[in-house]
């Protein structure tokens, strides 16, 4: 399990202006851009997490990771070589309208008509004439189960995760480069916010991710020099792999319209997502960024970085259209416990559940892992979970509208799921830990949500929720949700085509 980060809001602000110094200084280069720490995403544990060491009084700053680099070196230029079959060329109409840039992390994913990320937006393309490839990054992990694609009506293909052995070692060589220039730096600014940052972002230069960053984008502008879009759409969170893919389409040959979808909630504290990144020679910002709802929509067009971008209220295919529910008091007192797909964040607030069944039998607890998690994996690393109270149920692949039926209340920290248990009538409530920084995804719903820090002072939220229910802040709360998160809107296809239309 990951080490936490442990810092208050200085210290987090400090750390935001430091890693985007770093990738606007004059030295930056795409192997610098390519290294995950210097893209500060939000203030989620998870992405606290990789800076733990950073204000510890014992920074681990003369470590060197140059053996194992070595190793992985080897080990990559052996996979290349190894991979005599060249990567396929997409064998789709040419040239392709718009490129979709999106995840697999489970295989299940293979099998499904629709993306989890962009639901049915490519037939919805092609109900407007426009021809689409789905491009999938792939993430899992070990053998995968179908090495192809199953058939689907829209063309969609596996990003290769392998480079011919040249380009493998171009890759190296830029690593190896962007390492160097990070220690200088790091040793010019000594023990400053930046110093630790570029040092970790040095050893970083030579790391996995950052290897697997610059072959994804080899190997998408590969494919965006073969079928040349007119649109490349990828998701919008910040992350390095979003402006990786932006670059790559740029690199390719003609300028394509780079577009971020923001299909997720933007936290209080998000960084990475309202600014560009800036970097100078290297264009990796989105032209256009579509929003999940209303909210976010007004929120990050107000954004005083991010003037140059164009905005359009888009919405989200994994809004749920509620079905008549029974008013909460008329629903079992079923708390639902809703994490996201971080699996330090499963196990925090499964253990917590846990704690919480067990002083109160009276009420049924419903462990709910989010669609994208390894529940399994966990299960087997934590095999307590598989033993559970008898108020404690674990709920894989039922409609989250069935479970909403059957719920009164929800524990979450970070998931959107959250915010579509308010629309449901569902009161939240955000579980705190000591010392961290709150990440609460209902934040705008303060006076409907609320905090706990100890299963007793959960069991006696519940208890005063069922004598005495605050009808106007719930009818506020679900107004808030309903424009947070709206539902796919049509014409924003056609606003997005018209940009490129002759």
């Amino acid at each position: 399990m990951a080490e936490q980060a442990r810092m208050n809001e200085q210290q987090f602000a400090d750390l935001a202006a430091a890693c985007d110094r770093l990738l606007r200084a004059p030295s930056t280069s795409l192997a610098r851009l390519a290294v995950p720490a210097l893209h500060f995403l939000n203030e989620h544990p998870s992405t606290l997490a990789q800076y733990a060491t950073l204000f510890s009084a014992r920074s681990d700053d003369r470590f060197s990771d140059i053996p194992k680099a070595v190793i992985r070196a080897a080990r990559g230029l052996t996979r290349s070589l190894a991979t005599r079959r060249p990567a396929p060329a997409p064998q789709y109409p040419d040239p392709i309208d718009v490129l979709i840039v999106s995840h697999l992390l489970q295989p299940d994913q293979l099998r499904q008509a629709n993306d989890f990320y962009f639901g049915a937006l490519q037939s919805q393309l092609k109900e407007r004439g426009a021809t689409s490839l789905l491009v999938l990054v792939d993430h899992l992990k070990g053998a995968r189960k179908e090495p192809d694609v199953p058939p689907t009506p829209s063309p969609r293909m596996i990003l290769p995760t392998t480079v011919s052995p040249a380009t493998e070692a171009n890759i190296w060589r830029q690593c190896a480069s962007a390492w160097r220039a990070l220690r200088r730096e790091a040793a010019s600014a000594q023990i400053s916010a930046e110093g630790r940052v570029a040092m970790l972002a040095s050893r970083q230069a030579l790391s996995a991710s950052t290897l697997v960053n610059l072959r994804m984008h080899a190997a998408l502008a590969k494919i965006c020099q073969a079928v040349n879009p007119k649109i490349v759409i990828t998701t919008y969170e910040g992350t390095v792999a979003e402006r990786l893919i932006w670059r790559a389409a740029r690199a390719a040959g003609k300028r394509p319209l780079c577009v971020g979808y923001q299909h997720a909630i933007v936290l209080e504290r998000a960084h990475a997502i309202r600014r560009p990144v800036a970097a100078p020679g290297i264009n990796c910002d989105p032209d256009v960024i579509l929003t999940l709802g209303e909210i976010t929509h007004a929120g990050l067009s107000a954004s005083p970085a991010l003037k140059s971008a164009r905005f359009i209220e888009y919405g989200s295919h994994r809004r749920a259209t509620l079905p008549a529910l029974p008013q909460p008091q008329h629903r079992p007192r079923r708390c639902l416990v809703l994490p996201d797909a971080n699996e330090h964040e499963c196990l925090t607030l499964f253990e917590f559940a846990l704690s919480c069944a067990r002083l109160s039998p009276d009420v049924s607890f419903t462990l709910r892992p989010h669609p994208m998690f390894d529940m399994q994996s966990l299960l087997r690393s934590h095999p307590e979970l598989q033993k559970l109270p008898q108020n404690v149920s674990l709920s894989v692949g039922t409609p989250l509208e069935q479970e909403f039926a059957q719920a009164r209340y929800c524990l979450y920290r970070g998931s959107s799921a959250a915010m579509h248990a308010v629309r449901a009538g569902i009161k939240p409530y955000y579980l705190a830990r000591p010392g961290e920084i709150p990440f609460d995804c209902l934040s705008q719903v303060a006076d409907w949500r609320e905090t706990v820090t100890s299963p007793t002072e959960l069991a006696n939220c519940m208890a005063l929720a069922d004598q005495t229910t605050d009808s106007a802040a719930a009818s506020r709360a679900v107004n808030v949700c309903e424009r947070y998160v709206s539902p796919v809107r049509p014409a924003a296809l056609n606003e997005l085509l018209a940009m490129v239309s002759q």
